[in-house]
């Protein structure tokens, strides 16, 4: 199991949460999941859930960094840049 953190920078403000999954695909479903109610409609997030196993809308590498992911999404008129980061594996702190 890894422990999964996401930056989120989306209408002004910077969100910050994590999730422990086996891999980066469910962490990023589970992600979609818990987004606020207020900015995301049933709707977007079921959009959203879609687009995630698409290649084009996989986050990517950072490259030369490891476990470490950036992605980008439209949500209607509004830009939101994700940061992922694996911040421990099996109870070991990554440092």
């Amino acid at each position: 199991m890894k422990k999964y953190t996401f930056i989120v920078e989306y209408r002004g403000g910077t969100y910050i949460s994590q999730y422990v999954a086996f891999d980066l695909k469910i962490a990023l479903s589970m992600w979609v999941n818990h987004l606020d109610k207020r900015y995301f409609s049933t709707h977007k997030k079921q959009l959203l859930q879609e687009e995630i196993p698409d290649i084009d809308f996989f986050p990517v590498p950072v490259e030369g960094i490891e476990n470490v992911w950036c992605g980008s999404y439209l949500s209607g008129k509004y830009f939101l840049l994700l940061n992922i980061i694996v911040t421990v594996v099996n109870d070991i702190l990554l440092v």
